[in-house]
């Protein structure tokens, strides 16, 4: 950072104005893009986490900006003697006491410092917003989170944010020594933001499986109302950076919105396509006479699926779809609900995929931003979105191949697309912003310095993540999980027999929790974080109510259902089943905790 002049607060010209009141427009976009969030990340989850999931953006806001205002600021643009970090010179704005007009300057142009310090601290605000949740998603405990948050603060964030956007950075096109190319946060943010939520996954291990059988999310409502936020902040995430008002910050606005909605378009798509193929195999469908013939779910996938379903509907079936367990911890067809629309093999629209594809859209975009637009070059965030949503649609499926629970796809939607948008920029920039542009304009190593800062970034957010959270995990008090000794009983249990369908199943321990400190814990873990963190504080309470099932009630169906047979009712006390029968009864069914 360079504090290129100061001028009398009267005699600021009207360019300057316009520029000071247009990024305070932008300013103001950010808080929603916050709240947009918390409500995503909430209706993303269980009941018994959602309120965790809607705090944590929330309450990381004070801290990060109160953090931002004492040394974050100055860590991340105070112009020092190194390429790595700043100094102290800009800490709790002392720069300003002689002047409140101070002006910083790098090649995108001036802007007030206090537009500038406020516009990046919500930046850092938004970062830690899309992480943190993530991390510690239905097992993590918020304290641990916090002390980690301030070593990801001042030794991740803060760092990285200098070698990109300090005009004396490392990696940063103000120095031209290894210019990468990030206009607002492909690395900054995204790939800090994904790598993060890799490691802190790594190291917490995965969700308990009982945690994940008939798995709901409490409201995809909130799940729309949070995308549509953060689609309307995030045009001012972007098109901020450009540091003042002019014809550029239009084309950027409209490139934000179209590669959102590529992206959400070819995400809808692709899981629209495969949501009738069947994710189960063959291998988990086994002979067993003495369980009843009722379909269960294999939890784990992404759309419900449909398997023989004839054969395995008939009361005269002797085949059984068993759990199959993935070292996530998610079972196989996550999503596959005993409901008569899942009975036939039909395709079905998801909103919480197209809500996810815009997302990855936006995050596509971010670090192509100006470089990539111009006024007859609209195709390019097309592409954007459709690469990204291609490409990180299929990366969802990697936290099954390295074995990580991300719980909320942080690493797919935000660090695999932080990491496809720098390669793409590498390709497509322009030469605009004192950029030598990129492949388009046969500026080949272009793409290699784009290599060069993916590589770095996350290898260094990745280390530093697993290091600190060693050193935290081991201090009396601070272990990141609620139950944390449940890892090492998993790898103890690799080498003891499967435990039976019935224990697998129940929610409650068989054993005597009282003398296990072990199986309370996981008691305590299986309540839900709402419980363990906001004792009797909930996004919902319960809603408990009774349903009785029928056949009578499918007789007036479509004619398609006629040669399906009907599954036995009675029997309805399988794994999976949102109902057990009444002892009572067969005509009382009570809801299953």
């Amino acid at each position: 950072m360079t504090s290129s002049q100061t001028v009398d607060f009267k005699e600021i010209d009207v360019r300057t104005a316009i520029n000071a009141l247009y990024m305070i427009f932008c300013t103001a976009l950010l808080p929603i893009v916050v709240i947009g969030i918390a409500f995503f990340y909430s209706g993303l989850t269980q009941r018994r986490s959602s309120l965790t999931m809607f705090a944590i953006p929330i309450l990381l806001l004070p801290l990060i900006f109160i953090d931002w205002f004492i040394w974050g600021y100055s860590l991340s643009y105070s112009a020092s003697a190194n390429h790595f970090i700043g100094n102290l010179n800009f800490a709790v704005l002392r720069q300003l006491r002689n002047s409140i007009t101070l002006v910083f300057t790098n090649t995108r142009g001036e802007i007030l410092v206090l537009n500038h310090f406020l516009f990046n601290g919500f930046f850092k605000v938004i970062c830690a917003a899309l992480t943190m949740p993530g991390c510690i998603a239905e097992r993590g405990r918020i304290i641990p989170m916090l002390v980690f948050l301030f070593f990801w603060s001042a030794m991740i964030y803060n760092p990285v944010t200098y070698w990109f956007w300090n005009s004396n950075g490392w990696l940063s096109i103000d120095l031209d020594n290894l210019p990468v190319l990030d206009f607002a946060g492909g690395n900054c943010i995204h790939i800090v933001g994904g790598f993060t939520c890799l490691a802190y996954s790594y190291i917490l291990g995965p969700r308990n499986p009982k945690i994940l059988y008939n798995y709901r999310n409490i409201n995809t409502g909130h799940i729309i109302f949070g995308t549509f936020c953060i689609l309307s902040g995030w045009v001012g995430f972007i098109a901020g950076c450009d540091f003042k008002f002019s014809s550029n910050s239009l084309y950027i606005m409209v490139n934000t919105l179209l590669a959102a909605f590529s992206g959400s378009i070819v995400w809808t798509s692709i899981d629209y396509f495969f949501s009738s193929i069947p994710l189960a195999d063959t291998a988990s469908i086994t002979a067993n006479p003495e369980q009843p013939a009722y379909p269960e779910p294999i939890i784990g996938g992404s759309s419900p699926e449909s398997i023989e379903l004839k054969r395995l509907h008939s009361p005269q079936s002797s085949h059984r779809i068993q759990p199959v367990i993935s070292q996530t911890g998610i079972l196989k067809s996550q999503r596959y609900h005993e409901t008569k629309s899942n009975f036939v093999e039909k395709r079905k629209f998801s909103m919480i995929s197209f809500s996810s594809g815009m997302i990855t859209g936006l995050v596509v975009f971010t670090p192509g931003g100006g470089f990539v637009s111009s006024p007859s070059e609209f195709w390019k965030p097309i592409i954007f979105g459709v690469v990204g949503a291609i490409i990180c649609n299929l990366s969802t499926r990697l936290k099954y191949f390295f074995g990580i629970d991300d719980a909320l796809d942080i690493f797919a939607i935000h660090g695999v697309a932080g990491i496809v948008g720098s390669l793409l920029t590498g390709l497509f920039a322009n030469t605009q912003y004192q950029s030598q542009g990129g492949w388009v304009k046969r500026h080949w190593i272009q793409f290699a310095y784009q290599l060069l800062g993916i590589t770095v970034t996350s290898a260094y957010v990745f280390i530093l993540t697993c290091v600190f959270l060693l050193i935290i995990d081991r201090i009396p008090g601070l272990h990141l999980r609620i139950d944390k000794n449940f890892n090492a009983r998993q790898k103890q249990q690799k080498t003891t027999p499967e435990l039976p369908i019935h224990e697998l199943e129940s929610q409650v321990s068989p054993h005597d929790v009282a003398s296990n400190k072990d199986l309370f814990w996981e008691q305590v873990e299986l309540q839900g974080t709402d419980t363990y963190e906001f004792n009797g504080e909930y996004m919902m309470d319960f809603i408990e109510f009774i349903k009785v099932i029928r056949p009578q009630d499918y007789e007036d169906n479509d004619q398609s259902f006629d040669n399906i047979d009907q599954p036995n009712y009675e029997n309805l006390t399988g794994l999976g089943a949102d109902y057990e029968m009444h002892p009572e009864g067969v005509h009382h069914l009570t809801k299953r905790e």
